[in-house]
C-alpha cells in the first residue's frame, strides 16, 4: 500500500489530498504572502534575484514569474513544487500554507476547498462508489468529465451524495439540476418539494427542458463545477480500491455504493442479487472483493445484452448479504432484498 499517500493511525485511515494534484496542470493554488515572501528571499540568496533564477531554472516569461510573487491572486502548482524543491523546502511545509485551489479556465470563477487530509471510512468509500456507479467518470472512454454530476432517479440516493459532498468537501459550492421532458411540466409543488426535501435555496436549483427520445421522467442531477475535484476524485480510485482489499468493512461499503447504484434484488418464482456493467475491469474488482468477504457468486458476460457484465449472487447467500451489504438508502431495493430474505421456506427450498 502506498504509504506515502496514506496515513493510518488508531484503525483511521487518512490520505492526503494534495499529493494527488501535485501533477495536474490545471492546479492553482492560494498561498499566504508571508511564505511566498520567504521563498522570494531564499531564491534571491541563492541566485542573485528571481530574475537570475528565471534564466537558469525556469526559463520562462519573467513577468509570469514577476505576478505570481506579486499581484498573482494564485500561483501554479506544478511550478511553485518545482520552486520549492530548488530552495530545499519540503512540499509538506507547502501543504501547509495552501488557503485554497483554483483551475484557470474555469467558467466558475470559484475557489476550491480542500481539506489536506481526508478520512477514508465506511460512509466516504460507498458514496465514492456510487459516484463510480452513477456519476461522471469518464468509464466511457469517450470523454473526460469537467465537474462532478451525479444522475440518479431515487430523491433519497440524491439526498444522500449530497451529504456526502457536503461531508468530504465542505464549503462548496453545488446545485441541484432538474432535467423536464419537452412534454410534461415542472409545477410548482414539485419545485417546492425538491426545495425542502433538499434543503436548498433557489440560487441551488436549475432547471432544463430537453427532448429525449426514450426518456419520458424527470432527471435530477447534483453537480458541482469544479474541475479539480473532480480530477481529485477520479486520482483516488487506485488507491481507494487498494484499501478496500484489505479492509472487509470498506469492501462491503464499496459494493454497497455499486449496488444502490447499479444493483436490483429480484423476489418473484425466484430470489436474488445482480449488479450489470458493461464496465468488466470494474465487475471483476467488485467480484473480488465478494471472494475476499466470502461470498459465492457467478459471473459471466450475457449473451442477451452486448458486452454488458452481470455478478449473480443466490438465495441461500441473500441473508448473508442483507446483514453485511445491502442497498444502504435505496429504499425500494432493500425493502424488496427483505422480503426476499425474510420469505417463509418448505423445507430443502432455496429460491
Amino acid at each position: 500500500m502506498n504509504s506515502t499517500k496514506i496515513n493510518m493511525k488508531n484503525d483511521v485511515i487518512k490520505v492526503n489530498t494534495y499529493n494527488f494534484l501535485i501533477d495536474n496542470s490545471i492546479v492553482h493554488v492560494k498561498v499566504d504572502d508571508s511564505f511566498l515572501r520567504t521563498i522570494k528571499e531564499k531564491i534571491i540568496q541563492k541566485y542573485g534575484s528571481l530574475k537570475q533564477f528565471n534564466l537558469q531554472k525556469l526559463r520562462i516569461c519573467y513577468t509570469t514569474l514577476e505576478h505570481e510573487f506579486g499581484i498573482n491572486e494564485y500561483f501554479k502548482l506544478i511550478r511553485l513544487l518545482k520552486i520549492i524543491q530548488d530552495v530545499s523546502i519540503p512540499k509538506e511545509e507547502l501543504f501547509n500554507h495552501i488557503s485554497a485551489f483554483f483551475a484557470r479556465g474555469s467558467h466558475t470563477r470559484r475557489e476550491l476547498v480542500l481539506s489536506k487530509e481526508l478520512i477514508i471510512d465506511e460512509e466516504f468509500v460507498e458514496s465514492y462508489a456510487l459516484y463510480f456507479a452513477e456519476g461522471d467518470n469518464g468509464s466511457n472512454g469517450y470523454t473526460k468529465p469537467r465537474k462532478v454530476r451525479f444522475t440518479n432517479s431515487e430523491l433519497s440516493v440524491l439526498k444522500h451524495f449530497k451529504n456526502w459532498l457536503i461531508k468530504y468537501f465542505p464549503g462548496n459550492s453545488y446545485y441541484f439540476k432538474v432535467l423536464i421532458p419537452y412534454n410534461k411540466v415542472f409545477t410548482k409543488e414539485h419545485y417546492n418539494y425538491i426545495k425542502d426535501y433538499f434543503d436548498l435555496d433557489d440560487s441551488r436549483i436549475k432547471t432544463q427542458i430537453c427532448k429525449w427520445k426514450k426518456r419520458t421522467g424527470f432527471v435530477y442531477r447534483i453537480c458541482c463545477d469544479q474541475a479539480i475535484l473532480i480530477d481529485l476524485i477520479l486520482a483516488l480510485e487506485s488507491i481507494i480500491k487498494e484499501i478496500c482489499r484489505d479492509n472487509k468493512k470498506l469492501a462491503a461499503a464499496y459494493i454497497r455504493g455499486m449496488m444502490i447504484g447499479e444493483g436490483t434484488a429480484y423476489f418473484n418464482k425466484s430470489r436474488y442479487v445482480r449488479i450489470e456493467m458493461r464496465n468488466e475491469k470494474e465487475i471483476k474488482y467488485l467480484a473480488g472483493l465478494l471472494k475476499f468477504l466470502g461470498y459465492e457468486y457467478k459471473i459471466n458476460l450475457r449473451t442477451t445484452r452486448e458486452n454488458m457484465w452481470s455478478i449473480y449472487i443466490g438465495a441461500k447467500q441473500l441473508r448473508k448479504f442483507c446483514d453485511e451489504i445491502g442497498f444502504g438508502v435505496h429504499e425500494k431495493r432493500q425493502e424488496i432484498l427483505e422480503k426476499a430474505v425474510n420469505k417463509k421456506l418448505r423445507v430443502n427450498q432455496y429460491c
